[in-house]
């Protein structure tokens, strides 16, 4: 069980934790020092309240909080720090002091995009920035080592609640689908998000947390195998490589499907027949009526020439054609 408190209501009562999620939404939160800071604002338990109902002094100075908040709070921003100092000489209680400073404009300036719209925090201070720092050095991993363009993006993904881990998950994916990839793949990748930078600037490019990681993996699936077509000189959209991949096709079968695509077309005209890479595709994903039409073309080449075409198979699937 844990105790929630809301600026109207500081006694606060015992919910269980699954009951204070849902009441952080309304307002509540199980920080006393929030909801008590909180209470003098409009609505609030104290509001209209003099200073004077406010803790004495008792005698402690800015520099005493200040140097209070270096040792407790180290990474805050001076002047978070600044505000926490002066919160701190009015109630002398810590907790009471850094829930008036998330109140503050320097707060919000610095970490404003920790609340949610219902006043809750995402996460605290300090995780906000063990996670940025878990995207730096996931990024530094790539080589990226400036980040002074990235802030406000990490501050996004925050704000997303996006994970250092869900974050590395993601430049992985792109690393084993994109870099460690035939070249083409790259520069597919590039034209398909608008990169013309250096490589790192391709992993920049993944902090955009509009980009979801299923549409991500699923295109660079695409590019896969429009990168195979590419390397062997077949080009097309990348609406029909989407279409292939949907309808199963895999990188390793296009792989086999382009490498002998171009002699198989132009054996093909050897005799008059115009064989178009769209049947050899749709043979290669199992088409009856496209793998009939090569296997005449492969029975005229037999009996003109001796050429034979054949489905290269690993199994009982077609992942291409061979010509003998």
């Amino acid at each position: 069980m844990v105790r929630v408190y809301r600026k109207d209501y500081l006694a606060g009562y015992e919910v269980s934790e699954e009951e204070a999620k849902e009441l952080a939404k309304v307002g509540y939160t199980t920080n006393y020092a929030e909801a008590q800071a909180a209470s003098f604002s409009a609505g609030g338990q104290n509001f209209g309240k003099s200073n004077e109902s406010k803790p004495a002094n008792d005698g402690r100075t800015v520099s005493q909080g200040k140097d209070l908040a270096k040792a407790m709070y180290s990474f805050l921003p001076p002047k978070v720090i600044e505000q926490f100092a002066k919160n701190w000489v009015k109630s002398g209680d810590p907790n009471i002091a850094l829930g008036a400073t998330r109140q503050t404009k320097e707060w919000k300036d610095n970490y404003g995009y920790l609340e949610r719209e219902d006043g809750s925090l995402i996460m605290d201070e300090l995780s906000a920035e063990s996670t940025i720092a878990t995207y730096k050095q996931t990024l530094g991993e790539v080589g990226i080592q400036d980040y002074t363009d990235f802030e406000d993006d990490f501050k996004e993904m925050i704000t997303g609640e996006v994970s250092g881990a869900e974050f590395q998950q993601r430049v992985d994916v792109v690393y084993s689908g994109v870099i460690n990839q035939i070249p083409e793949v790259e520069t597919l990748f590039r034209e398909r998000y608008n990169i013309t930078l250096d490589q790192p600037t391709i992993f920049a490019a993944l902090i955009n947390p509009k980009i979801q990681d299923k549409v991500l993996a699923g295109e660079i699936a695409t590019i896969q195998l429009q990168a195979e077509a590419a390397s062997r000189g077949f080009s097309t959209s990348f609406a029909r490589f989407q279409e292939l991949k949907n309808l199963g096709l895999t990188q390793q079968q296009a792989r086999s499907l382009y490498e002998t695509a171009g002699t198989v077309m132009q054996q093909a005209t050897t005799i008059g027949r115009d064989l178009q890479l769209e049947t050899l595709e749709e043979a290669a994903l199992g088409d009856i009526e496209a793998q009939k039409r090569i296997q005449r073309v492969q029975s005229e080449l037999q009996s003109k020439q001796g050429i034979t075409l054949g489905a290269a198979k690993e199994g009982k699937q077609i992942t291409g054609l061979i010509a003998d």
